[in-house]
C-alpha cells in the first residue's frame, strides 16, 4: 500500500513540475513572438505563437496580437479564424479583424463575420451576473462618511465573495468569466488591491498553474504595494513611460534586475529591456497591443524642459532617461 502511495506521489510530481515547464514555456514563446514583432519579423512571430498556444490555453492579449499578426501580416486566415473563434468564445469581440481584411478579400472578411452569428460563449453566465451584481454595489456613489464606510465594507465583501465563488466555480479564469480588463472581476480587484487587500491567497498558484494571466496579477500585487507603503515586486509600478503628443519618455528604473528576477519567479519571460524595446515599436507603429501602461504628459513647458535635460544628461554619459519622437 505504502509503494502504491509513493507512486502516485511521485506521478504527480511529474505532472505537477511537466504543468510548470508548459507555463514557462508559454511565457517564453509570448516573450519572443513580441519582440521578434518589434524586428518586423512577422512569420517568425506567427511560429512562437502557434508554439505558445499549445503549451497551455492561450490568454485573450495574446490571441489578439496574434490575430492582428495574421490577419495584417502573414496573411495565415486559418489561424487568424481559430484565434478569433477562441475569442469569441471568452466574450471578446472581434469586429475589428474583418475591418483590417484587404477589400479584395471579402470572402474572408465573411467568414470571420460569420463566427460572430455561428460560435457560442463558453463562459458562465450565471457568474457574470454574479459579478456584475457585486460590481453595482461597488461602484455604488458615496459621499457622506457614513456612504464611504459601508463602500469599503462592500469592497471587502466583495472580496471575500471572490474566494466563495472559486469554491463554487473553480478557478475564475477568461474561459468563465471572459477577459478580465472588461470583466467586472478586474474593478473588484483593483478596489480590493487600494483598500489593502492582498490578491496573492487569491491568484497566485492559479498564475503559476497558468490558470491566470500573470500580467493581470502584477497589477493587483503591485497596487496592493502601493497602498500598504511598500516598493512595488513585478514591475508594473515600474512603470515611468510618459507620452506627450508624438513624443515618448523612458525613466529607466533602478534595481531593474531585481524586478527581472521577481517576474521571472511567476514565469514572465519579458525583461524591463523587453519591456521597452516593445513600448517603443507600439509608439512607432501602433499595430498590436505589446506594453500595458502609459503616463500622459499635457504641459508643453514641461516637455520642452524634460528634453532639454535629457539631451543635457546624454551629453554627460549619463543614459537615466531617453526619448523617441515620432515622425507625423
Amino acid at each position: 500500500m505504502n509503494r502504491f502511495f509513493l507512486i502516485l506521489a511521485l506521478l504527480f510530481c511529474i505532472i505537477f513540475t511537466s504543468g510548470q515547464k508548459n507555463v514557462k514555456r508559454y511565457y517564453d514563446y509570448i516573450n519572443k513572438a513580441e519582440l521578434v514583432i518589434c524586428d518586423f519579423k512577422y512569420e517568425r512571430a506567427s511560429q512562437y505563437y502557434e508554439k505558445a498556444f499549445h503549451a497551455i490555453t492561450p490568454f485573450c492579449n495574446d490571441l489578439f496580437n496574434a490575430t492582428i499578426l495574421n490577419v495584417k501580416f502573414t496573411k495565415k486566415y486559418d489561424l487568424a479564424l481559430n484565434y478569433s473563434r477562441q475569442l469569441l468564445q471568452k466574450d471578446f469581440e472581434i469586429g475589428w479583424v474583418y475591418r483590417l481584411i484587404d477589400s479584395k478579400d471579402s470572402l474572408i472578411a465573411l467568414k470571420f463575420k460569420s463566427l460572430e452569428d455561428t460560435v457560442k460563449s463558453q463562459t458562465n453566465k450565471n457568474l457574470k451576473l454574479i459579478l456584475e451584481e457585486m460590481l453595482e454595489k461597488d461602484q455604488k456613489e458615496a459621499t457622506t462618511p457614513q456612504e464611504k464606510y459601508e463602500k469599503c465594507l462592500v469592497h471587502h465583501t466583495n472580496f471575500i465573495k471572490l474566494f466563495e465563488l472559486t469554491k463554487e466555480y473553480g478557478t475564475l479564469t477568461e474561459q468563465i468569466v471572459g477577459i478580465y480588463e472588461y470583466s467586472p472581476i478586474h474593478i473588484i480587484l483593483v478596489h480590493a488591491a487600494q483598500a489593502q487587500m492582498s490578491p496573492q491567497e487569491l491568484l497566485l498558484q492559479d498564475v503559476l498553474n497558468g490558470k491566470i494571466y500573470a500580467e493581470n496579477y502584477i497589477k493587483y500585487y503591485d497596487l496592493y504595494l502601493e497602498n500598504v507603503g511598500k516598493p512595488t515586486r513585478f514591475g508594473y509600478g515600474w512603470n515611468p513611460i510618459f507620452i506627450s503628443n508624438d513624443i515618448l519618455f523612458i525613466v529607466h528604473p533602478d534595481n531593474i534586475n531585481k524586478t527581472n528576477n521577481e517576474r521571472n519567479k511567476i514565469n514572465i519571460a519579458e525583461t524591463w529591456e523587453d519591456y521597452v524595446k516593445k513600448a517603443k515599436y507600439q509608439f512607432l507603429n501602433n499595430n498590436f497591443q505589446l506594453f500595458t501602461r502609459v503616463n500622459v504628459m499635457q504641459d508643453e513647458e514641461e516637455v520642452k524642459k524634460m528634453m532639454q535635460e535629457i539631451d543635457e544628461e546624454h551629453q554627460k554619459g549619463i543614459y537615466k532617461r531617453e526619448y523617441v519622437i515620432r515622425k507625423k
